[in-house]
């Protein structure tokens, strides 16, 4: 998945996030957000925010990320069921 620094200055950089989780900057493979963020200005930066995966609709890897876990809440709560008349405990 491509993305795309939120500050324009940034935008001539191209990230991409790899199948395992990592990210690419040119050539570089960083472990999380924050460290291919930092690469890329030269200081700590928040990389969950820093990263957009739509530039139009200004959606930020964070959305995708809170979207994503909140896709498991949701599954969780549906497999919690009302555990009367269970017989096997």
């Amino acid at each position: 998945m491509a993305l795309v620094p939120r500050r324009r200055k940034f935008a001539q950089v191209e990230a991409t996030l790899l199948p395992d989780g990592r990210i690419d900057v040119a050539g570089g493979v960083h472990m999380t957000p924050s460290e291919a963020a930092k690469a890329i200005t030269g200081r700590p930066t928040n990389g969950w925010g820093f990263f957009l995966v739509d530039r139009q609709a200004k959606r930020a890897l964070r959305d995708v990320r809170r979207e994503y876990l909140e896709s498991f809440a949701e599954d969780v709560g549906e497999d919690e069921g009302d555990d009367e008349g269970d017989e096997d405990e």
